[in-house]
């Protein structure tokens, strides 16, 4: 993994922008490192001290799990253990938060570069830092990070990154959403010697805890991640003396060569191309109305990726990113996508990647860039854009590669954090999690899984509702799924998302800091199929839930429960709620892959017998006419679909002279109706079923299809929104075949933005 800049000006420092190590690394000599490794291991030795390292960091990471006391630790594994090489290059990570094992990288690097020499790197010491100038994607995530030591030498380090409820800022649980700068966001600490020669500063641990609601609870995480490092170093140092340091090294260094020959060789059946989307997000503050544009591009280069962010909008209010964010997110899409069966042995797979950034954006921002609320916004946002543009890569790979394309992530973390005083008289803050229940895009193969968690943190859990019940003064009154609908609909669909309502127990009230009220869909389905859920936050004071308590009911509609709904913001203030008060988030159903008019209509009467369907929404989202008995009727299904497509094209603007690749010409699918063909000595892209010439595919396809735009609130009541919100006048277009009025691919726009060339192929 490395990153370029056009500009020579630009300082990687991770003082006035984002860290990029030097290459190579400026070590001073005061910290010798071990680097010899033997030639001769045999297949035996070598497979016992592999799985041995990968154990020693699953065993850090299940010690995290049990000495944590937070619920994002405890419960939703909100953290990443990593073992690296001396240089901090990751060897081995765990089944936890993938968009950590940078963070652990960049910071260990950034360690040897400024402070091996003073105050220096011995035995026994760990280093803390939560800058996301250096490493961390936002505060919370505090980096622990402990050298390895044989002999005076450092042989190579082990490390934890993990979530903490609070760390200041001017918002409970460190979201801080109204912040405008760093200097109104969380405090960020560089790398600091928290613990010397075995024994833990107390005046530092006390700085760092002394910023927290609390402190109690980050103090035992705090405590946790210092343990857990202490196990991993014990049993990497019994392994030393077991087996012999320079053995040890030649297999870490031959996983890490592994790894980059893996990467190297699925690149190869990828054609050199340049693939690139984009994705928005709404309100940059408290009180914003804006919308902002975030933009990745990959471009493929024999058996290397060259990734940046050039379009992104410059940076602004709380919704930036530093550089280690962005490559955190990328490189997080990619390893699940190409390089998931190498169980965390990641390290060689990221020497393909190279980053070439554009400094002060969104996804870049330089110093004093506000960035606390990333874990919640921006950083699923790259993540479902990555993994957005990784799927366009992999469509046009061999059929091998097309297949391990996973579809675009949720682009947030749905949900609220909640916070107040316990009956008991203690602070509390609540970061409900709950959104770890997820839901999977659909993939070219099959349908999306509903409630199937999220790819980017494969051991992360929801919690059960009596546990927190347990631990916050909150009363659940319903979690279900969500209804699918338009949201997620294609020819395979998303999986389904749910939602949840909650009243105040036991107090007064309590305040919602943070929570997520969309007014239009951020993902894009692949190849045609429709955008994902928009995610909602409702409210209403002076509710009737306790009456109905009283008549012996628990209420399961929202819109049924009485009271004055409150007006809520993308991203509001401080939400006050009295114990009167009811509250209402859903989570996401997961975007589709190809046209919804495709969709088997048997598989559409199966969603609707099963209750993941409403009955109305077969016609109106599939076209598909059920029968007096519930069953998809085969023929006037047939008619209303084509009446569909005939009126598609009625109101598309359609290309002059469409012409059709002849039936001696033979395609090669990609994605949903995208195709490629050969015609008089050129490849073309072309449309499967109606084998239309959309144009060379140097050039692009969009030009060649008949092109269908309106407003995306008019795609389904799904999507409606009030005029004064950022989602009213956003757009939604349609790429069709001009010959059958099937989808090629969709694009949400800002009004007044291009579209964008998404996929060129070299000749």
């Amino acid at each position: 993994m490395t990153a370029t800049s056009e500009t020579p000006s630009v300082v990687w420092d991770g003082v006035a922008r984002g860290y990029v190590p030097n290459e190579p690394l400026a070590v001073p000599p005061s910290v010798p490192l071990h680097t010899q490794a033997s030639d001769a291991v045999d297949p035996v030795t070598f497979e016992v001290v592999r799985y041995s390292l990968m154990n020693i960091n699953l065993e850090h990471g299940q010690t995290l799990q049990r000495l944590c006391v937070s619920p994002i630790t405890m419960l939703t594994r909100d953290f990443q253990p990593s073992i690296l090489t001396q240089h901090g290059d990751v060897v081995f990570l765990g089944p936890y938060l993938q968009y950590f094992s940078n963070s652990q990288s960049l910071t260990i690097k950034w360690i040897l570069e400024n402070r091996a020499a003073d105050p220096g790197i011995a035995p026994g010491d760990m280093y803390l830092s939560n800058d996301p100038f250096v490493g961390s994607p936002h505060q919370p995530d505090a980096v622990v990070a402990a050298p390895v030591f044989v002999g005076d030498e450092l042989f190579c380090w082990v490390s934890n990154v993990l979530h903490h409820s609070d760390v200041g800022g001017s918002v409970m649980g460190s979201f801080c959403v109204d912040a405008t700068d760093l200097f109104t966001d969380p405090p960020a600490f560089p790398p600091f010697k928290l613990v010397e020669r075995g024994a833990i500063r107390p005046d530092l641990e006390q700085l760092f805890l002394r910023q927290s609601r609390v402190p109690t609870n980050v103090h035992m995480d705090l405590r946790a991640a210092i343990s857990a490092n202490l196990v991993a170093v014990e049993k990497i140092t019994a392994l030393l003396e077991r087996y012999g340091a320079d053995t040890v090294k030649a297999v870490m260094n031959r996983v890490l060569d592994a790894g980059e020959t893996t990467m190297a060789q699925r690149l190869a059946k990828i054609p050199d191309g340049t693939w690139s989307h984009r994705m928005y997000a709404e309100a940059a503050h408290t009180g914003d109305t804006g919308t902002y544009v975030y933009q990745t591009t990959v471009r493929k280069e024999g058996e290397h990726l060259y990734v940046d962010n050039h379009g992104t909008d410059p940076q602004t209010g709380s919704i930036n990113v530093t550089y280690a964010g962005f490559a955190g997110a990328f490189l997080a899409a990619l390893t699940a996508s190409l390089t998931s069966d190498l169980a965390g042995a990641y390290g060689g797979a990221y020497r393909r990647v190279h980053f070439d950034p554009s400094p002060g954006t969104l996804s870049c921002a330089d110093f004093p860039a506000a960035v606390s609320p990333a874990g919640m916004y921006t950083m699923e946002t790259l993540i479902s854009l990555a993994s957005t543009v990784i799927g366009k890569m992999l469509a046009c790979a061999e059929p091998e590669i097309a297949a391990r394309a996973i579809g675009p992530a949720h682009p947030a973390f749905y949900g609220m954090i909640s916070g107040g005083v316990t009956p008991e008289g203690h602070q509390f803050i609540g970061v409900n999690a709950n959104n770890m229940i997820g839901s999977l895009a659909a993939s070219p193969v099959g349908d999306g899984v509903d409630f199937g968690g999220h790819f980017w943190i494969p051991e992360g859990t929801a919690s059960n509702v009596e546990e927190l019940e347990l631990l916050w003064p909150v009363l659940y009154l319903y979690r279900r799924g969500l209804p699918g609908g338009a949201d997620g609909a294609g020819r395979h669909r998303g999986g389904r998302g749910f939602l949840e309502a909650s009243i105040p127990w036991r107090v007064p009230g309590l305040a919602a800091a943070v929570y997520i009220d969309e007014s239009f869909p951020k993902t894009v389905g692949g190849f045609g199929a429709n955008p994902g859920s928009v995610g909602h936050f409702r409210l209403k004071h002076g509710s009737d839930v306790r009456k109905s308590f009283e008549a012996g009911s628990v209420p399961q509609d929202f819109a049924a429960i009485g009271g004055a709904e409150a007006a809520v913001e993308a991203k509001g203030p401080a939400l006050m709620i009295a114990d009167d008060g009811v509250w209402e988030w859903t989570g996401a159903n997961a975007t589709g892959f190809g046209d919804p008019l495709l969709r088997d209509p048997e598989q559409v009467a199966r969603d609707v017998a099963e209750g993941a369907l409403p009955a109305a929404a077969a016609d109106r989202v599939y076209g598909v006419v059920l029968g007096a008995g519930g069953e998809a009727d085969a023929v006037r299904t047939a008619q209303r679909r084509a009446q569909l497509l005939r009126e598609r094209l009625a109101d598309a603007r359609v290309p002059d002279g469409v012409r059709t690749a002849p039936d001696t010409a033979s395609l090669r699918a990609l994605g949903g109706e995208l195709a490629l063909a050969e015609h008089d000595g050129v490849r073309y892209f072309a449309t499967a079923t109606g084998r239309a010439l959309l144009g060379p595919v140097t050039a692009g396809y969009k030009d060649g299809c008949a092109v269908l735009e309106r407003s995306l609130r008019d795609l389904g009541p799904e999507f409606a929104t009030h005029e004064a919100r950022a989602g009213y006048t956003v757009r939604y277009r349609e790429y069709l075949c001009p010959v059958t009025g099937l989808r090629v691919e969709t694009e949400i726009l800002r009004e007044g933005d291009e579209p964008v060339r998404d996929i060129v192929l070299r000749g």
